[in-house]
């Protein structure tokens, strides 16, 4: 049988719940000592409360310690447990007339004897964490650009020095790194459009002596020696 359990409350938890308990009956502690590890004592008037934290559901030798340490005082006995109690646990404290309560998540207690039955007052005190907030687990971050929004047109404020070739931004005039002059290329201008061009004006007529070209489409002359077309046709 697997003897581990998990908590439902930390130590320093189930101290302010068995703290707060003990005041709203009206037995406010007036000393709190720890007298071994994972165990923290509160003593009233008339009334001896023991805080168990273990890793395993709280088992009879815990109520024998507590009979041995409190033995020969007129003294009422309490002990709370994060993890339950055994069945054994529960038997030798009904004996004894202990009063065994075990603490759920919420900070409210449950009683497991008799004596801790009959303390358990008509008007029930509100669980210590049950408006305590849950912590949800962090939405994963994006990552932070350090330098701030990117410019889309950052290409064109770097230049490359023509002798080092290293990039610098666009004002800088002399090459941090070779000291070679930079020069930041312009842009080409665009060729004029087809509708900002000017319109041909009416041909010119050939000079005298000369014939027109011939019309697209015409008779092309060609040069017997040479190939040229380039030929002047002179009228008689």
């Amino acid at each position: 049988m697997d003897r581990y359990r998990t908590p439902t409350v930390s130590l320093a938890e189930a101290y302010h719940v068995a703290q707060r308990w003990l005041t709203f009956l009206g037995a406010v502690p007036e000393q709190v000592n720890e007298p071994a590890d994972g165990i923290i004592e509160l003593r009233s008037a008339g009334l001896v409360t023991r805080i168990k934290f273990d890793r395993a559901a709280v088992a009879p030798s815990a109520i024998l310690a507590m009979l041995k340490a409190t033995d020969g005082e007129a003294v009422r006995r309490l002990l709370f447990s994060a993890t339950g109690f055994t069945d054994g646990a529960k038997q030798l404290g009904e004996s004894r007339g202990f009063g065994l309560f075990d603490i759920d998540a919420m900070g409210d207690v449950h009683p497991h004897t008799t004596f801790a039955r009959s303390l358990v007052p008509s008007e029930p005190l509100e669980p210590a964490f049950l408006h305590t907030p849950r912590t949800e687990p962090d939405e994963p971050e994006l990552p932070i650009n350090p330098f701030g929004p990117v410019n889309e047109n950052a290409a064109a404020e770097w230049v490359d020095c023509p002798r080092c070739g290293v990039s610098q931004h666009h004002a800088i005039e002399v090459c941090v790194s070779c000291g070679a002059e930079l020069v930041t290329p312009r842009p080409m201008s665009a060729p004029p459009s087809a509708a900002g061009a000017q319109s041909p004006g009416p041909a010119a007529a050939p000079a005298p002596g000369m014939a027109r070209a011939p019309a697209a489409g015409g008779p092309k002359l060609r040069c017997r020696t040479c190939g040229s077309h380039d030929i002047e046709l002179h009228h008689g």
